[in-house]
C-alpha cells in the first residue's frame, strides 16, 4: 500500500522522501501507546493508517506526539 501512497502523495505535489528505521520504530511505538490508536491501526484523530504515516519523513502526529 505504500506505494499508493506515494503516487497519491507525489500527485499532490507532497513530499515523499521515507524517515529512517529508528524514527519510523520511535513513531510506531508512541501511536500503539495513544488512547487515540483504534484497533485497525488507524489514528482515531486524522484517520491516517499509523505504519503507512509513520514512514513519510515529513508527516507529523496530528497532536504533536512525534
Amino acid at each position: 500500500m505504500s506505494l499508493l501512497f506515494d503516487v497519491i502523495k507525489k500527485i499532490k505535489g507532497k513530499d515523499i522522501r521515507k524517515a529512517d528505521f529508528s524514527l519510523r520504530q520511535f513513531r510506531v511505538t508512541t501511536c500503539k501507546n495513544c488512547e487515540n490508536l483504534l484497533k485497525t491501526g488507524n489514528c482515531k484523530i486524522c484517520g491516517c493508517f499509523i505504519v503507512d504515516k509513520s514512514s513519510y519523513l515529513l508527516e507529523q502526529c496530528p497532536i504533536k506526539k512525534w
